[in-house]
């Protein structure tokens, strides 16, 4: 019973730190909430964030859903001997991709930012988990999906799963791009030697 209700405690948890206790620890910290969504001049921009967006609608959909509905879906598979397993490896992703999210986002202090603030130079991070991998809050967002993903392993589960890989991948290109642009050298030189979502992965050449 209780694991029909833990991608939607997952879900709920996600927004709330994303969206309201990181941006107000922001806010108290270093005087600005720190989301830059939706600003005009980049379409490109623009259509990645409502994609995020519809993501996390989509998402909290289903959850609530398999929640109190959980006999409107239709989940992939029939239950089998590794069921327990499986949903147990989805809670561990889930709930430990989230708390790797609240690490990667402390560790970046008054850098912290949701979009692009193009000529801002609040700092280039290095250190914490960002010494291992480029990109930690985009990897736990893959994390947390795939956890959902194997709590509640649908079609639409699936697929969402593949659009936030793709999503990830291409905010992390336009993010590192304005990285590029506002820290030149010295943002190449820690590009070359960690990677960019795995440690030692994907490293620029």
């Amino acid at each position: 019973m209780i694991w029909r209700f833990l991608p939607l405690a997952g879900v709920l948890l996600l927004i709330t730190v994303a969206f309201i206790w990181r941006p107000w620890l922001q806010l108290r910290r270093h005087g600005s909430r720190g989301i830059l969504v939706f600003q005009p001049g980049n379409r490109a921009q623009f259509v990645r964030e409502f994609l995020g967006v519809l993501l996390l609608v989509l998402l909290l959909g289903q959850a609530i859903a398999a929640a109190w509905w959980p006999e409107a879906l239709s989940p992939l598979g029939a239950e089998h001997e590794w069921i327990e397993i499986q949903r147990l490896t989805g809670a561990l992703l889930l709930f430990g991709g989230i708390a790797l999210l609240v690490a990667a986002q402390l560790d970046l202090g008054a850098s912290w930012r949701i979009g692009i603030e193009e000529g801002a130079r609040p700092g280039l991070v290095t250190g914490g988990l960002y010494r291992f991998c480029r990109n930690p809050i985009f990897l736990a967002l893959i994390v947390i999906v795939a956890g959902y993903a194997l709590l509640l392993p649908t079609r639409l589960s699936l697929i969402l799963l593949v659009g936030a890989y793709i999503g990830v991948r291409q905010q992390a290109s336009a993010e590192e791009a304005y990285l590029m642009r506002t820290y030149g050298d010295s943002y190449r030189a820690y590009a070359r030697r960690v990677g960019r979502f795995l440690p030692g992965l994907g490293r620029l050449r």
